[in-house]
């Protein structure tokens, strides 16, 4: 069954520790926004973005998933001026036309566990927001936002002189954290030497 919510890809970071545009980076031989993509098509959200500072330079990666998978994937520009994940994830939240918006980073591969996402649908019951916490680290970065309360909290940080990231949220919101014992949905590709690591997990 479809789920009745909206998956949104978040690369919009600078990449400076990594040196290149990390969302972009071979691997296990495709870009590795494509495995971040691929996982949220496999979870069968039903509405699927990519929200970036310039999304047509993924586009190539977005139409070549989309037609694979039969799958419409937006492309959303954040257009706000400043470099933090909460500008990515506010575009998302405006855009969503569900009540729910399960927002991951474009370097986390393993992001779209379905145990994962089944739980933090089940959690977020009550709640505005539901943010995984594994190894003793909140992980806001592969996390589940109910649309309009998130919305107006982020619309109204990006108003300050340096907005936060999306941890913000979670003081102003009716924020729920989950236990997750198994921290491979969470692991990112900071640096090239993080991304070979990667490639460990099966």
């Amino acid at each position: 069954m479809q789920r009745d919510a909206c998956a949104l890809v978040l690369a919009g970071g600078e990449s400076r520790r990594f040196g290149s545009d990390k969302a972009l980076a071979q691997f296990r031989g495709e870009p590795l926004l494509a495995h971040a993509l691929k996982g949220v098509c496999a979870a069968d959200f039903a509405q699927i973005a990519l929200a970036a500072k310039d999304p047509n330079k993924y586009a190539a990666v977005t139409d070549e998933i989309a037609y694979a998978k039969g799958r419409k994937i937006e492309l959303l520009q954040d257009v706000r001026p400043f470099q933090t994940p909460l500008a990515g994830l506010a575009a998302g939240l405006a855009a969503s036309r569900h009540a729910l918006v399960f927002a991951c980073a474009a370097d986390m591969p393993f992001a779209a566990d379905p145990a994962l996402i089944d739980a933090l649908v089940a959690a977020i019951a009550g709640h505005d927001a539901v943010v995984p916490e594994a190894g003793g680290s909140l992980q806001p970065l592969c996390a589940l936002w109910r649309r309009q309360p998130c919305l107006a909290i982020a619309e109204e940080l990006l108003d300050s002189a340096r907005p936060p990231g999306p941890r913000a949220i979670l003081h102003r919101v009716r924020a729920a954290k989950l236990e997750w014992a198994d921290i491979r949905p969470f692991l990112d590709a900071d640096t090239p030497d993080v991304l070979k690591d990667l490639d460990s997990q099966g």
